[in-house]
């Protein structure tokens, strides 16, 4: 468990007060990817769980296809996969649906399900499970469109047979969208460089651009140097590129048109977050829920400073300090076993009335 989601006040009480969408993107844009995930487990995103659950079975069912008869791969890649010469020759319009929940190895499709899982969930927390659907399939049919247009040029090492395969034209799609709502937040590349979101799409798509233009012969010479070998991998940058810039279409056109549904990139905490910042929708930040995410920032600050620290020696007094006080309590209640009967208070306080407490040496919010 991270230490401030504790079963004293988790991440459901704490959200209740701030808003499931606040709540996710608060870790989100702060870093926290590893709390933001575990958060996960109270804030169901259920298309992104779905698409991810679909493309682990579609490979489960390809691989027992094969079992023990490989010569099978070339008719189930044929038939699925996404061959510009079978598409245009053949009418095989459902290639482009299929060849998204096919994945062409274990590292492919590792590497595509979890950075889909934590961009998805980010996003469809952001635009709603509808939206998010549709970005994704959008993304996924825009950059499956580029290569068929490509196949039509025929450009050199364009090859019209070659299948393709993967889901990472709709996980562009959600970098976009990224990119669009929460530009300066910070993520980390291969999973161990942190970057800002914006800097990360910026620094891809050229790249992307390069060994697209080394693969066609155009540019460099793919015998020599690290962008050589990277451009005689067999990787479909057409596909990344067309769904980067078709889920960056759909999301500034039909999501987010103006500038009022899109997250300010505020400097708090090096992210886009500003509290205040207006949403999609006519809510602000004000009274109880500012105060529970400045909270959450100045913890976030502790955290990342190691102010927090190690719990308590055995025997020492563990000191509790009071954060704010509370008016609805109702938004931060225990856990059923300790909660008063209605009209009630532990304190005897009257109903309605509480204060959220922050134990410094765990980093635990609870109710009291």
């Amino acid at each position: 468990m991270r230490p401030w989601i504790s079963v004293w006040a988790g991440p459901e009480q704490v959200s209740n007060a701030i808003g499931a969408k606040k709540f996710s993107e608060f870790l989100f844009v702060n870093g926290d990817i590893l709390g933001f995930l575990e958060a996960m487990s109270v804030f169901r995103a259920p298309v992104t769980r779905t698409l991810v659950a679909i493309n682990v079975a579609a490979y489960i069912l390809m691989l027992l296809a094969l079992w023990g008869n490989g010569a099978q791969a070339e008719s189930i890649f044929s038939t699925f996969a996404l061959v510009p010469s079978m598409f245009w020759n053949q009418a095989a319009i459902w290639q482009p649906l299929t060849s998204m929940f096919m994945h062409g190895g274990h590292i492919h499709i590792l590497f595509n399900m979890i950075t889909i899982w934590s961009l998805g969930s980010v996003v469809e927390h952001r635009v709603g499970p509808g939206k998010f659907t549709a970005l994704y399939f959008i993304s996924g049919f825009s950059g499956a469109a580029l290569i068929l247009l490509a196949s039509i040029w025929e450009l050199p090492g364009a090859e019209s047979y070659r299948p393709v395969v993967g889901a990472s034209g709709a996980l562009f799609g959600l970098i976009a969208a990224l990119v669009v709502f929460y530009p300066n937040a910070r993520v980390l590349l291969f999973f161990v460089f942190p970057m800002k979101v914006r800097t990360l799409a910026i620094g891809v798509i050229i790249v992307s651009i390069f060994l697209q233009l080394m693969q066609w012969g155009l540019v460099g010479d793919e015998s020599s140097g690290v962008f050589g070998t990277l451009a005689s991998l067999p990787i479909s940058h057409l596909g990344h590129l067309g769904g980067f810039f078709g889920g960056l279409l759909f999301v500034w056109l039909a999501i987010a048109p103006s500038k009022e549904e899109r997250m300010d990139p505020g400097p708090a905490m090096g992210g886009g977050f500003r509290m205040g910042t207006r949403r999609t929708g006519p809510s602000h930040t004000t009274g109880p829920e500012e105060q529970v995410l400045r909270m959450m920032q100045e913890l976030m600050r502790q955290r990342q400073s190691g102010a927090t620290g190690p719990g308590p020696a055995p025997g020492e007094r563990r000191t509790v300090k009071e954060i704010n006080p509370i008016q609805d309590s109702e938004r931060f209640d225990e856990p059923p076993s300790n909660k008063p009967e209605r009209g009630e208070s532990d304190s005897g306080s009257a109903p309605g009335s509480g204060r959220l407490y922050y134990d410094p040496a765990s980093g635990r919010f609870f109710f009291k």
